[in-house]
């Protein structure tokens, strides 16, 4: 079978910029990543969810001293502390 996104690229949704491939990602859990994008085109920025594919190159982390661009390595560092909240909530006894 072919990867038709090996790098787990994203659209924008301002401007409809196609296979924008993320800047960086973070580990969620052990099967998921959230990747951090910037459109090339319009500069919009955000983050996505994936569930790790075998196979895929998983985008690198964003080192502190490397990575320039602290508006989306704090919007992703934020995306991926929500995702760990929500799932430590989930796990919680409703009881």
């Amino acid at each position: 079978m072919t990867d038709h996104n090996r790098a787990y690229a994203d659209a924008c949704e301002r401007c409809g910029q196609y296979d924008v491939i993320p800047a960086a990602a973070i580990r969620d859990g052990d099967t998921g990543i959230v990747c951090g994008y910037r459109c090339p085109n319009c500069h919009a920025v955000w983050t996505c969810g994936w569930g790790i594919v075998p196979g895929r190159t998983v985008p690198p982390e964003p080192a502190a001293a490397d990575f320039l661009d602290r508006h989306l390595s704090a919007l992703l560092h934020e995306q991926a502390a929500v995702n760990r909240a929500h799932k430590h909530a989930a796990r919680r006894d409703p009881a």
